[in-house]
């Protein structure tokens, strides 16, 4: 189990407001705020989720409720091994346990969600928590309260035979009890439970004769012993001292030290490396994944251009076959009517010659020229008019695509209601005999049929009037719809500003043509008029007064041209009955061009469109061809950093191993010159008791002593020997029990010497059989039981061991975390920089939340920093 958020609902101080500690990590994680934040607050309120039932209404409960009241609410974010949860608590008012799924799905309610809890402690109230979690103020390994006391050695009972196994021999079971309860009665009578003869006892009274000389033997031996030892202990001590202060052995550990740091700064540049290397990948990675994108997106637009240009060619194909029959119709009927106008014009032409057969043909020469000088001024004036209005034209292009569009799609609606009223129109096929033509709004009409779609009336001379009505009940749908599609047609073609659907399109792309029409146009103008206009309009008015002094030419003869005239007038007639029949056939073919031709707009818009989404073919087709490209390289790039990647990892040095010998040869040097200090100050003290020692004649004074006491010992050496020998056998049951007891400890003990032997280097703990925690603390020899420690001491003690017990649960398969709220309050800046190092060597795979106000001290702590943020409700 891992916490990853705790959320407050109107909670102590936080009344009114929901506070929410988030950004806890896997190892370990830090809130270091002032006093009166409400760190504790989170730690009761985190307590109470896991300890206090949704119906309870105790005083752990309402000590949560704000001054104002109110129903508090807690929220804790988990992990465990099957995902994330969310366990909720709401107690007094409308109470309920909640838990919900990652995806906020409700997964267990009320006593069901108690019961889940509970399997994440272990058993509920029997669970690990109550021994990992430290409250703030408390410095013991164990709570005040009897029942919470025997609660928590039964868990670490059941903890320790998960991991170590059951020990139930001779010398660790019952029987080993029967054993002891029998010493116990045989020496009963004759010593005290301390071990002392018990006064009154056959033993007492055997050894109060040779008391006094036993007294004073045991005083002079403890003497010689000690001069013994104090003399053996300064030799030892001097040659220590020597060794330490050897300079090829300091050398020897500055070396190693020195060596160790650079293997060290090596394994952390190639860990460097690697994570250069990895970050490396995972770009190469994403590079490719964006490249593949633009590819698909790219061969969408190569084959969405294709179909259209594939549709644009068959419409192509159609249009031209329609257009060319068009033309051929249309050409048909032009060749017909230039015939009409030729034959008109050989008839005015005769006329004329007719009427100009009395000139004469003086001035034939001079008219020629004058001809000549005419053409070219009108033609210059033409193209200084095509130049002029070019330039108008090309100022007052301001059509847009998408007016043109509508104004196709509005030319299509009218054209084809157009088609369906010319279809349903009546038809007036007009013929002459005479000069005389009927007339429409003053205009003749000429021979041939005529569309009559709205009501018309024609003026037929010297007979009267003609009206005729289509029908306007028959029409008057189609009428009107016909306006108004001619309406709308009217309005898109205005908003294009042009006369009609055929000039908007040409104006859309006339720019370009329209700026070569006028670099034409000047050097048209610039070739006919070299020296302009003007000049040339007085070489024309020049020549025309020669012309008039001119003498004439012969005339024709009036006769044969009026018989001319009249064989032109009956070509005429016949050119105009052929005309007629040839524009009915050219107006159908211009209809069905017309559709076809629509279809093309529409196909070619489409690959316009296309066009303008994807781009140029080549340039869509070069695009398409570089990205592959790009996509190999960067793919042999990501193959390359893989490569890299896999070689950094094979020959990667151990961190953790360059760490631990960094650390160990650290301490080797500290610990040379903390030791080459107590050497010197115990020298000292020893030099002193010697002399003293010495002075006094302790050995011949023993030797006295030795002989009266053996004549009153002699007395009370069957005592002594059954006493000794019931003592014997006791040590050698409790021998046996506590090798029985060590393998039974044995787990805990791993655990908790590597992080003592932070704080205290060669110190061991006792464990009680009774208790199951450390009792005694074993340091340079000298047994030291928990409760005289000072109080800094006890409290490193009591963490130590809930880290060691933390561990033994995550091996267990219990992951719990450690909550630590203003602990090593009474450590000094030594010891709790050291206690920072024992809770990293643990965080290495167990959660530990750090609540604390001591914000300077705990800088040193490292680890991630929580954040809390209160909103109001």
């Amino acid at each position: 189990m891992k916490l990853r958020g705790i959320t407050l609902t109107n909670v102590r101080h936080f009344a009114g407001k929901q506070a929410r500690l988030s950004g806890i990590c896997d190892g370990v994680t830090v809130l270091s705020e002032a006093n009166e934040f409400g760190k504790s607050t989170f730690f009761d309120a985190l307590h109470a989720v896991f300890f206090e039932k949704h119906r309870s209404t105790g005083k752990v409960v309402k000590a949560l409720q704000p001054h104002s009241g109110g129903a508090p609410e807690v929220a804790v974010d988990l992990e465990v091994s099957q995902g994330r949860y969310s366990v909720t608590k709401r107690w007094l008012s409308r109470a309920f346990a909640r838990v919900t799924d990652a995806n906020g799905k409700i997964f267990a309610q009320d006593d069901e969600a108690e019961a889940w809890i509970g399997t994440l402690l272990a058993g509920g109230r029997a669970g690990p928590s109550g021994l990992l979690w430290v409250r703030q103020g408390l410095m013991g390994l164990e709570p005040d309260a009897k029942d919470d006391r025997d609660r928590d050695i039964a868990t670490r009972r059941d903890l320790m035979s998960s991991v170590a196994g059951e020990i139930e021999v001779m010398t660790g079971g019952r029987r080993m009890n029967v054993v002891l309860d029998k010493v116990a009665a045989a020496l009963l009578p004759l010593v005290t439970p301390t071990g002392k003869p018990k006064a009154g006892g056959d033993w007492a009274l055997a050894l109060d004769d040779a008391a006094e000389q036993a007294a004073q033997e045991t005083v002079l031996r403890e003497k010689v012993r000690s001069l013994g030892d104090d003399l053996r202990r300064r030799s030892d001590l001097l040659r220590e001292q020597s060794r330490l202060g050897d300079p090829a052995t300091v050398a020897g550990r500055e070396t190693a030290l020195a060596q160790a740091r650079a293997a060290h700064q090596a394994t952390l540049a190639h860990a460097g490396l690697q994570t250069e290397a990895a970050r490396e990948v995972a770009l190469c990675d994403l590079t490719c994944a964006a490249t593949l994108k633009d590819i698909a997106r790219l061969e969408r637009f190569s084959a969405r251009l294709r179909a259209t240009r594939q549709d644009c060619d068959r419409a192509a194909a159609t249009a031209l076959t329609d257009r060319d029959h068009a033309e051929i119709l249309s050409a048909k009927e032009r060749s017909l009517a230039e015939g009409i106008v030729r034959t008109a014009a050989d008839t005015r032409s005769l006329r004329l010659r007719l009427a100009a057969a009395q000139k004469g043909q003086l001035a034939h020469a001079a008219r020629q020229r004058v001809s000549d000088l005419t053409r070219s001024l009108q033609l210059a004036e033409d193209v200084q008019r095509q130049l002029e209005a070019a330039s108008a034209q090309r100022r007052l292009i301001s059509v847009t695509p998408q007016a043109v569009a509508l104004a196709e799609k509005s030319q299509i609606a009218l054209d084809r209601l157009a088609a369906r009223a010319e279809a349903e129109a009546p038809v007036l096929q007009f013929t002459y005999s005479g000069a005389e033509r009927a007339l429409r709004h003053g205009e003749p009409v000429e021979v041939g049929p005529l569309r009559i779609v709205v009501p018309t009336e024609f003026d037929l001379p010297g007979i009267g009037k003609l009206h005729v009505d289509p029908g306007a009940e028959r029409g008057a749908d189609l009428a009107a719809a016909l306006a108004a599609a001619a309406d709308a047609h009217a309005r898109h073609l205005l908003a294009c500003n042009a006369a009609d659907l055929l000039a908007a399109r040409r104006d859309l792309h006339a720019s370009q043509r329209l700026d070569d029409v006028l670099r034409s146009a000047a050097d048209a103008l610039a070739s006919i008029a070299p020296d302009g206009l003007a000049a040339l309009r007085d070489a024309c008015s020049h020549a025309a007064a020669e012309a008039g002094l001119a003498p004439n030419a012969a005339a024709e003869d009036p006769d044969a041209l009026d018989l001319l005239v009249s064989g032109a007038e009956a070509t005429e007639a016949d050119a105009r009955a052929a005309a007629s029949t040839a524009q009915a056939l050219a107006k159908l073919a211009a209809e069905k061009r017309a559709k076809s031709e629509a279809d093309l707009r529409s196909a070619e818009r489409a690959v316009a469109e296309g066009t303008e989404e994807a781009g140029d073919p080549t340039v869509l087709a070069m695009a398409l061809s570089a990205h592959r490209d790009q996509l190999a390289a960067q793919q042999l790039r990501a193959d390359a950093a893989r490569s890299e990647v896999a070689r950094l990892q094979a020959t990667a040095p151990d961190l953790e191993t360059a760490t631990a010998r960094l650390s160990r040869a650290a301490s080797v040097v500290d610990l040379a010159r903390k030791r080459a200090d107590d050497l010197r100050a115990e020298l000292a003290s020893l030099n002193t008791r010697i002399e003293l020692l010495a002075d006094q004649g302790i050995e011949e004074s023993l030797n006295t002593v030795i002989e009266a006491r053996a004549t009153a010992a002699a007395r009370a050496l069957r005592y002594d020997a059954e006493v000794q020998a019931l003592f014997r056998l006791r040590r050698a049951l409790d021998d046996a029990r506590a090798q029985a007891r060590d393998a039974y400890f044995g787990p805990v003990l791993r655990e908790l010497t590597p992080l003592l032997e932070i704080l205290h280097p060669a110190a061991a703990l006792q464990i009680d059989d009774k208790t199951l925690l450390p009792v005694t603390l074993t340091r340079a020899g000298v047994h030291e039981p928990l409760d005289i420690l000072s109080g800094g001491t006890r409290e490193q003690l009591a963490i130590l061991t809930r880290l060691a017990f933390a561990r033994l649960f995550a091996r267990a398969g219990q992951q719990v975390p450690v909550i630590l709220d203003d602990a090593l309050v009474y450590s000094d800046d030594d010891r709790i920089e050291a206690m920072f190092t024992a809770l990293h060597r643990v965080a290495t795979d167990q959660q530990i939340l750090v609540l604390t106000c001591r914000q300077r001290a705990f800088a040193a702590l490292g680890g991630e920093h929580a954040q809390v943020q209160v909103t109001d409700l």
